[in-house]
């Protein structure tokens, strides 16, 4: 039953991020008295919206995904950044949960409190790299205050899994982390991953002039360095740069993009956390195994 509530949370979580992703202003700070207050409307007629039309998922639903007063159709974004915070809500848990979970951050003794504050921590990463997402989409700028929140919340993390950090845990690439070394101290470790995002991404500004890559990229990357530690970050750093390539591809193939472009890459980091938080071991496991590296 619970796990009914986790969802039904993150859906109106999710509605929340949308409100302030649409919302956000670069010249203040991200939650003001705009972002947070005054009725929602539709974009197109301005028709202030009733209680029932506001129903996280299942107003677009009902509405057939169009504005009751204009008829005009609302964005899928809506529903589907929706359904992706409750998603959040729903698998993080039961992932921190699991005997996976135990084996990649090492010799902890988690009772059921401790699972509880690895559960919120977490999941306040996964819906700031949710929000991340959107602001960077919609102006391709990353907001510095959550760039700073991704650092405290790693800060957390740190204090709530130093114990079980040795040369294979704490790591989400479990038993292969110890090949990267770094693993005789956590501060240390995640400090490196932290100047390495910093370092790799500062470079590539100075290489392309700062065409390629924005100090939002660099100040993100060094945020999850931080929070995911070394060799996760060099893992995260690798797929982005994957998935955005495919993009990229797709979109000049389809004739949406042309070669020069800019394309936000924030996105892309953000999704990549994800990816290594539920199967980077599994992803470097198929690795070594594929090359016999194992």
């Amino acid at each position: 039953m619970y796990l009914i509530w986790l969802s039904v949370l993150g859906l109106a979580i999710g509605s929340f991020l949308n409100v302030v992703a649409l919302r956000y202003d670069p010249d203040k700070f991200i939650f003001n008295r705009r972002t947070l207050g005054g009725r929602s409307a539709c974009p197109k007629c301005e028709n202030k919206l009733n209680w029932f039309e506001l129903v996280p998922l299942l107003s677009f639903i009902f509405l057939r995904g169009r504005c009751r007063n204009c008829k005009a159709s609302i964005s899928f974004q809506y529903p589907l950044v929706e359904i992706f915070s409750a998603l959040i809500f729903l698998f993080v848990p039961l992932f921190i949960h699991s005997s996976k979970f135990l084996v990649l951050v090492g010799d902890l003794n988690l009772g059921g409190v401790e699972k509880i504050i690895l559960s919120i921590l977490f999941v306040l990463v996964f819906l700031t790299l949710l929000l991340v997402f959107l602001i960077d989409l919609r102006l391709k700028i990353i907001p510095d205050e959550l760039n700073l929140f991704l650092i405290i919340l790693g800060a957390l993390l740190i204090f709530f899994t130093q114990s079980g950090f040795d040369l294979t845990g704490g790591s989400f690439l479990g038993s292969y982390a110890g090949i990267f070394g770094l693993r005789s101290n956590i501060w240390l470790n995640h400090l490196s991953a932290l100047f390495f995002g910093a370092l790799f991404f500062g470079a590539l500004i100075l290489i392309t002039r700062g065409r390629g890559m924005g100090m939002g990229d660099l100040k993100l990357s060094a945020a999850l360095g931080f929070l995911f530690g070394w060799p996760d970050i060099l893992l995260i750093v690798a797929i982005a740069f994957i998935l955005g390539s495919i993009i990229g591809l797709l979109n000049m193939v389809t004739g949406r993009k042309r070669w020069k472009s800019y394309l936000p890459f924030g996105p892309f980091l953000a999704l990549s956390s994800i990816i290594i938080f539920f199967w980077g071991h599994n992803i470097v496991s198929v690795y070594f195994n594929l090359f016999s590296l194992k």
